[in-house]
């Protein structure tokens, strides 16, 4: 018998996993009610307060009828990584064993998937002087130049990187500027820290052209509930840095533009869902090469198909074999 003590499953805890818009969120609400499970998030954009619209975070509701964690709790304004979010995941996943609840992650960052399964490389810590100075250079300098000063120090992640890429830039400054070591040479030491415990992993890969739709609709369902608003109060009215990662979330640049009369508004829900649809696109490719799942559920979640998946889990669930 697991830790997960009272249902006696053969695994403690379940990964949900898939892109975005493909009924993840629904699963692991009605699995959690099925097994007294919890869900954890497992979104990197679901952790920033400030946007539940436009990261298409739980409801009330939701949050009413199970028990959630690591949604909507860190400050916008704050630079969360990877190993912060493995971190407090132990912690929750503690927590949760011993009151006898099955974990169950849901979201679409795959490296969040990969660090709870099989830890993180070790990182030096980023000192506040540290990393005020990165984001001074990438003021002065901007993500061309941060490019440039990073494939000096650090070659080889440079070359990995997309030349837009400043969140990860940044990263790789602030390591160098902290350690005088590259971050490339960090990433080759072992892993470290992942989750202890036996993990049943789902992953929701429907039909392209079906999922695509889904995604149109479901930003103009955004669009519809507030999504510009969320967006506004993070550019107009608290000012927030554009290369914070909260603001690489899906949608927040092209409204940004919108709002500030640069693009149309129709213009701005267009290329938001294209942006949406390419980002589901680099979601398949990430979980069909580096995800090892046990279960793939190749529907598009509806209700019925949601009822007839969570039955297949439990039953792999309480599976002896």
């Amino acid at each position: 018998m697991t830790e997960t003590a009272s249902h006696d499953y053969t695994y403690d805890m379940v990964f949900i996993a898939g892109p975005t818009a493909s009924g993840k969120s629904a699963l692991a609400l009605k699995l959690a009610e099925m097994t007294t499970g919890a869900v954890i998030n497992t979104d990197s954009m679901q952790v920033y307060d400030g946007m539940p619209i436009l990261t298409a975070a739980p409801d009330a509701q939701d949050y009413q009828t199970v028990p959630h964690y690591l949604f909507e709790y860190v400050d916008p304004q704050e630079r969360y990584s990877q190993a912060r979010w493995l971190a407090d995941a132990t912690k929750v996943v503690g927590k949760l064993k011993a009151r006898g609840e099955l974990p169950i992650f849901v979201g679409g960052s795959g490296l969040y998937f990969k660090a709870a399964e099989k830890g993180i490389t070790p990182m030096p810590d980023i000192p506040n002087e540290v990393q005020q100075k990165a984001e001074a250079m990438l003021a002065t300098m901007g993500v061309a130049g941060l490019h440039e000063y990073l494939a000096q120090v650090d070659p080889d992640l440079a070359d990995r990187l997309e030349q837009g890429d400043s969140q990860r830039a940044m990263r790789g400054v602030e390591v160098w500027l902290a350690s005088e070591k590259p971050m490339s040479m960090w990433q080759k030491q072992p892993r470290q820290g992942g989750l202890e415990g036996k993990i049943l992993k789902i992953y929701l890969r429907p039909p392209r052209d079906d999922l695509y739709a889904r995604i149109d609709h479901r930003f103009a369902v955004m669009m519809e509930k507030g999504a510009e608003a969320e967006v506004r109060a993070m550019v107009e009215t608290r000012q927030l840095d554009p290369s914070l990662p909260a603001m690489k979330a899906l949608g927040v640049e092209t409204l940004s533009e919108a709002i500030r009369g640069k693009i149309t508004r129709d213009e701005a829900i267009r290329l938001s869902q294209r942006d949406s649809r390419r980002y589901a696109k680099r979601q398949f490719t990430w979980f069909d090469h580096q995800y090892d799942a046990d279960m793939v559920v190749t529907d598009l979640m509806d209700d019925q198909i949601t009822s007839e998946t969570v039955l297949a889990i439990m039953d792999q669930l309480k599976n002896k074999d």
